[in-house]
């Protein structure tokens, strides 16, 4: 599978730079264009007459009215981002747990059953398992990747199926088209965490997911300097419920976030080559090295996994990685000093420099030592996101850091 990688065929880039070409050109006439795009920081706008400002607030005429409701640095973005995802519409949000939030309040009542990944984000699994079920929705976990539980599905009731294209951190990926017709038979909406992959490698509502959310403050923004999310959706009107629930529950992005992001994005094609690539050299060395437990990266999947990887992915596998070691707490640090000051310790991921990040005390705390057993997170489970420098370089870092420690003395 790994011969078959080829970054210059990353998801037709051409076709999304001239995409993202088309600048913000309304209210600009003649020949004079701003190459960058403004930034607008009004909270609100002046209206000539009441009735001016009921239509503007039925979106019944193309006008900005108050910032919570729509502003046009977060309107540019996300119709770039609609395009790009194949999508009726998008909507920016806040942040990435805001556009999730958004499609399960908009979409869910009182008694609802919603059937969750296994290995989701934390956060995103805290959400349904607690927040929501003093909503009394329900949640179910399954293993989408896992042919007869998707089976399962398709033979029970779901109101709402909650999955990622890359699970975080094992990075394993699930058949997005069957778990979407599974959905569908038990009556159900998919929504797809597209944030590992971004619209480049998959666009999940081609494949038949009914939404699809990212963290756009990750790989699309690129630069760890600010933060948004996205909804992505196919049904008018499920688009105008999540629109009216960002609007009145306060889950707004903000114009500077949205301006460092469109920023992010008309780079994202180029970074993202390089960020793939170093993933999977990193990944190919790691597995070599014999203190080196497993290496989860969907550019080393065996089939089965492997063909649907080729069907869903395009041109690459994602710039995320995760390798096991044995080693405890103290073990890590030292690891991780190692691998300092070029290659910090972050819990987050998508900088354009390469970041480290240890699951079970991030993005994973708050689920129970057995289920992260279970998963295979481990203590000495390690996540990297790789950033754009050199591979060789890159490579030979995480080379001599991990043969600088003893990893048989946990």
């Amino acid at each position: 599978m790994n011969s078959d990688f080829q970054p210059s065929k990353l998801n037709p880039w051409v076709d999304e730079l001239e995409c993202a070409a088309v600048r913000c050109r309304d209210g600009y006439s003649g020949g004079s264009v701003p190459q960058a795009e403004s930034i607008s920081v009004a909270s609100v706008w002046q209206l000539a007459t009441p009735d001016a400002a009921e239509l503007a607030l039925r979106n019944s005429v193309d006008e900005f009215v108050y910032r919570r409701v729509d502003h046009p640095n977060a309107r540019t973005l996300a119709t770039k981002l609609a395009k790009m995802h194949a999508a009726e519409r998008a909507v920016v949000t806040a942040q990435g747990m805001s556009a999730i939030v958004a499609v399960a309040m908009s979409q869910l009542k009182p008694g609802a059953t919603v059937w969750i990944g296994e290995e989701l984000y934390g956060e995103t699994s805290t959400l349904f398992q607690n927040s929501l079920a003093r909503w009394k929705v329900q949640s179910r976990v399954f293993d989408p990747c896992d042919a007869s539980q998707v089976e399962r599905l398709a033979c029970e009731t779901a109101d709402l199926v909650v999955i990622e294209t890359i699970t975080n951190p094992r990075l394993r990926v699930p058949d997005i088209a069957s778990v979407a017709q599974a959905t569908h038979r038990a009556g159900g909406l998919l929504m797809v965490d597209n944030t590992f992959a971004t619209h480049l490698i998959c666009r999940p509502l081609q494949l038949g997911a009914d939404f699809v959310i990212e963290s756009l403050g990750k790989q699309v923004n690129g630069h760890s300097d600010g933060m948004a999310g996205l909804v992505c959706g196919v049904d008018p009107r499920r688009m105008q419920e999540v629109s009216a629930t960002v609007k009145t529950f306060g889950l707004t992005s903000s114009p500077l976030d949205c301006y460092l992001t469109h920023r992010g994005l008309m780079s994202l094609a180029v970074r993202l080559e390089r960020a793939c690539a170093n993933a999977l050299a990193l990944a190919q060395m790691l597995s070599r090295l014999k203190n080196v437990i497993h290496v989860d990266y969907p550019g080393l999947l065996q089939a089965p996994s492997a063909d649907v990887v080729t069907r869903q992915f395009s041109g690459g596998f994602g710039w995320m990685l995760t390798f096991h070691v044995e080693l405890a707490r103290t073990g890590l640090e030292k690891l991780f000093k190692a691998l300092q000051p070029e290659i910090c310790f972050v819990p987050s991921l998508g900088d354009a420099t390469t970041t480290i990040s240890h699951p079970r005390s991030t993005s994973h705390r708050a689920i129970s030592p057995d289920l992260l057993s279970k998963l295979g997170i481990e203590e000495g489970t390690i996540r990297v996101s790789c950033g754009l420098e050199p591979t060789n370089w890159l490579v030979e870092r995480f080379a001599s850091a991990l043969d600088a420690i003893d990893c048989s003395k946990p």
